[in-house]
Order: C-alpha cells, then sequence, then structure tokens
C-alpha cells in the first residue's frame, strides 16, 4: 500500500462522465493508499460538471473540488490542482474515462522501478486523428525543444514523484505545458503500455487551429531560441471557489 497519493483531473464539460470516474477512482484509491485525494479543477465548464463534482463530494470525503474563474486551459488548470496537491505520488489524467483508472496500479508499478516521472502510453489509441496528430507533433517539439529523451513518449496520464511536483509548481510564466516543464527538471522518465478506451461521453476539444497555437507557445516558452522573446504576463489561473 502508497503512503498519499493525489490525482488530479482537469473537467471541462464533462457532466455525464464524473459520477462513474469518481466512483471508481474512490473504491480503486482506497486500497492503494494509506491515504489519497481526488482533485477536480474545473475549468470554466458551461455544462452541469460543477453540479455533478458537488454531488460526488457528499458521496466521498476525499474529493476536493476547485473551480476557475473563466477557462484557462487544461495545462494550466492541472498547474492549479499541482499547488494542491499534498500525495507523495501525484497522478494526472483526462475527465473523459479513456484512461481507465484501474491503469493507475499498472503506472504505480513501474514508478517503483526509481523513475521520477511515468507517462501511460496506450496500446492503441481512441482518441481523434487531429489529436492523433497533435499528440505526434507534440512527442516531436519536445525531442527538439526540451532535449526529451527520444525513447520516451509523453501524454496526459502519467505520475510524478513529489519532489518534481514540487519544482514544476515554481514555473511562472502565464503559459504552461507540464511535460515540457517537467523536463526541465528530470529526464529520469519512464513509459508503461496502458489500455485507452473508445470516449463514451462528449467530444473533443482539440482541433488544429488549437494545436497549431500550442505549437508556437511550446516553442516560445520553453526553447532556449526563444530568450529575448517578450511573453504575457497574464496569471496561470484565477480561483473562483474551492471546497477543499
Amino acid at each position: 500500500m502508497y503512503s498519499s497519493i493525489s490525482v488530479v483531473i482537469p473537467v471541462y464539460n464533462s457532466a455525464s462522465s464524473l459520477q462513474e470516474l469518481c466512483s471508481k477512482l474512490n473504491a480503486l484509491l482506497a486500497v492503494m493508499a494509506k491515504e489519497y485525494e481526488i482533485i477536480l479543477i474545473d475549468d470554466g465548464s458551461r455544462d452541469q460538471s460543477v453540479q455533478q463534482i458537488k454531488e460526488a463530494l457528499a458521496k466521498y470525503n476525499k474529493i476536493k473540488l476547485i473551480c476557475l474563474e473563466s477557462n484557462f486551459g487544461q495545462q494550466n488548470a492541472i498547474m492549479c490542482g499541482f499547488r494542491h496537491a499534498k500525495g507523495d505520488y501525484v497522478i494526472t489524467m483526462d475527465d473523459d474515462l479513456q484512461n481507465p483508472p484501474e491503469e493507475i496500479e499498472t503506472l504505480m508499478k513501474e514508478i517503483e522501478k526509481g523513475y521520477d516521472v511515468v507517462y501511460g502510453i496506450p496500446r492503441l489509441k481512441q482518441h481523434s486523428e487531429v489529436r492523433n496528430f497533435g499528440s505526434l507533433m507534440a512527442n516531436f517539439l519536445f525531442d527538439v525543444v526540451c532535449g526529451k529523451p527520444k525513447a520516451v513518449r509523453v501524454s496526459s496520464f502519467r505520475v510524478l514523484k513529489r519532489y518534481i511536483v514540487e519544482a514544476v509548481i515554481e514555473e511562472k510564466s502565464s503559459f504552461v505545458y507540464i511535460s515540457a516543464a517537467t523536463l526541465k527538471y528530470t529526464k529520469n522518465i519512464g513509459n508503461v503500455i496502458v489500455q485507452h478506451e473508445a470516449r463514451k461521453h462528449g467530444s473533443s476539444n482539440y482541433n488544429i487551429l488549437k494545436l497549431l497555437k500550442l505549437f508556437y507557445n511550446i516553442y516560445l516558452n520553453y526553447s532556449s531560441l526563444s530568450k529575448g522573446f517578450v511573453r504575457n504576463n497574464k496569471p496561470q489561473y484565477v480561483i473562483k471557489e474551492k471546497s477543499l
């Protein structure tokens, strides 16, 4: 049994998946860790996501809710969750159940081998072609811009040790990309194959325009070649409400 685990989940318009997600995570973590918490950061949802999380709060005392003032983006929402997470191990995952919660056990077994960070890599991705292309391009950019080991792949499903999270949360730029920030502090990164389910609820928010903007911002904020560029000073996020 692990000492303490925090699961950080950015939420955006995912009301239909949240009850199942919270139920499965609570059942799993209760037998995996002495202490655990499930931190859901609502990133300006326009559906009933916040209401669904509040209903889950009434059922499970390990669930915590943070509502952001508006839509700051998935990565910034994760950064917010990191700053509130207390676990010795911090896991990030999406809110759509494409990564089965049971695969957290797979991540944890792999990080026991001595890695600082472990990414869960889908055996077969059930994403749209646009998002699959975006993942390939992001991995390429991390190779070139951030010095990522070429044998390593990145994803949004990962576990980080406490001291890596503490280093990452010192990032002050208004644009945040967690994997790029992580690579500044460690290259001791592992991969493990995990199951990836077809999306049961809602649809992806990815499109080509968003991906191009993302790639530009990764270069601007994390490339050594971009030093001297003027970056904006907007806050990473603004919290509207929290139940911790």
